[in-house]
């Protein structure tokens, strides 16, 4: 009698334990792609594509606004539509599984990796404080002039001698962040090295993306970086602690000032780091973009300077006058769209399923926001690999649905920190720069590759002359 009872039970345990995985395949019925690998999942086809985005866009193609693939072991829905995008607004937690392989130049206790009330926290009382509206136009924005009126004495110097566009942008931008977040100069050598070690840093975190094994040799050159980096940053803690530098409350101050929260030295040192590849390396290829893109269309670049010169009669323009120049940020947000600055970010629901579109999404999947996919649908723009700053004129934004543009992300409290920081900057750079010079390309026929990494980059540096303007 017991073990026919005891059959009994196994035999509807194993009926609910069916039913539950066929319930459960079923919820998950995201078109998509199997694992190519059982280990590496779909990574190799990644890399194989050239670039997360590159793979993206070929799934949605295929696929539609809704696809699904596997990183790793791991199952991963991406959603490239602004109807997707909405439905993901409120998710403020990221997979950090998507993010693991950054650990090692950023950090573990990065914010990168802070969910829930810990990274609301942090969200708040470090990043948004420290780059605060007031902030920029109390302080920032004198930062950047003078960053630019020293680079333009640079220029000066050296006549019309051909630049190096993008060392050019990002060393001003690095510039920039280290005055603005930490309240200290760089010496010039000190910026290049930190540019050096950085880049290394960085492609090494891109190959691995890419499902590129270490090698001995790379290991080696990305510890000697990062160790530079940290003894930089262990300086730079040295000099605030001492209240050294720039007498405003900056950000390492808000670190420093929060001991409760931030228990130790390699907190700290994680969290500039986080900084440093959020604030200079965004601003420096935004930059290098747009200045690229005016260089090959005289007209945009003539509309621009006429604009400025029509707004304003001083050397650069004030905080006010930037947002009056409706030209310039529509030059800005074409740059944003069309090099696909940030091509993608991420999100979870760790406790809920979340319906998006009609389609459930089990509770734990990461969740990839498929920015430069939509950026560039051609059924949401028109001739999107051109580069046009008039599809952002007010009556064609009209046009759009909502989140279409959407190159800093979204998601309320966990949009870009510094999308503020990086706008303005971009703002007064570009006007600085095109009212006083003419920016031309030194060979107009030679391509320029873009690399969709987790910011855009050019492949090969390109190559500028600023030709001094008459008035």
């Amino acid at each position: 009698m017991l073990s026919i009872i005891l059959i009994s039970i196994i035999f509807v345990l194993s009926i609910i334990w069916l039913f539950y995985r066929r319930s459960s395949k079923q919820n998950f019925d995201i078109p998509g792609v199997n694992a190519s690998d059982s280990e590496m999942g779909n990574l190799e086809d990644l890399g194989r594509a050239g670039s997360l985005h590159q793979y993206l866009t070929q799934l949605h193609k295929k696929f539609g606004p809704i696809t699904s693939f596997y990183w790793g072991k791991q199952r991963v829905v991406s959603i490239a539509s602004p109807e997707a995008f909405h439905d993901t607004r409120r998710l403020f937690d990221r997979p950090v599984s998507l993010f693991a392989q950054f650990e090692p130049l950023m950090g573990a206790n990065s914010i990168q990796y802070a969910n829930g009330d810990i990274g609301r926290y942090r969200r708040k009382n470090h990043y948004d404080a420290a780059l605060s509206p007031l902030a920029l136009r109390a302080h920032f924005f004198d930062i950047f002039q003078n960053v630019l009126c020293e680079r333009m004495t640079l220029w000066e110097s050296i006549g019309e001698k051909p630049l190096a566009l993008h060392v050019e942008m990002l060393s001003m931008a690095i510039q920039s962040i280290t005055l603005a977040a930490f309240g200290l100069s760089l010496s010039v050598d000190d910026g290049k090295r930190i540019e050096e070690a950085y880049n290394t840093c960085w492609h090494e975190m891109e190959m691995r993306a890419q499902g590129q094994k270490v090698n001995s040799e790379r290991e080696i050159k990305f510890n000697q970086a990062r160790n530079f980096l940290l003894e930089k940053i262990k300086e730079i803690v040295i000099q605030r602690r001492q209240r050294l530098g720039d007498n405003y409350k900056c950000f390492i101050d808000y670190l420093l000032d929060d001991n409760e929260n931030v228990p130790n030295e390699q907190h700290i040192c994680d969290e500039i780091i986080t900084m440093l590849v959020g604030g200079f390396h965004t601003t420096g290829n935004l930059l290098t973009w747009i200045l690229y893109y005016l260089a090959k269309d005289d007209n945009i670049q003539q509309r621009l300077f006429n604009e400025l010169i029509q707004t304003y009669n001083t050397k650069f323009p004030t905080f006010d006058q930037i947002d009056q120049m409706s030209y310039l940020m529509n030059i800005i947000h074409e740059g944003l769209r069309a090099s696909v600055l940030a091509p993608w970010a991420a999100r979870i629901s760790m406790d809920d399923n979340i319906n998006i579109c009609g389609k459930i999404i089990p509770a734990g999947t990461p969740i990839i926001q498929a920015l430069g996919v939509v950026l560039q649908d051609d059924k949401l723009w028109i001739n999107p690999s051109e580069f046009n700053p008039d599809r952002f004129d007010q009556a064609n934004k009209k046009k759009l649905p909502t989140l279409t543009f959407s190159p800093f992300g979204f998601a309320g409290k966990r949009i870009c920190p510094g999308y503020r920081f990086a706008e303005y900057e971009a703002g007064l750079f570009l006007a600085g720069i095109i009212r006083t010079y003419k920016v031309t390309l030194v060979d107009p026929t030679r391509p320029v590759i873009p690399v969709h990494d987790l910011v855009t980059s050019p492949k090969d540096e390109i190559f500028v002359k600023f030709n001094k303007r008459n008035s």
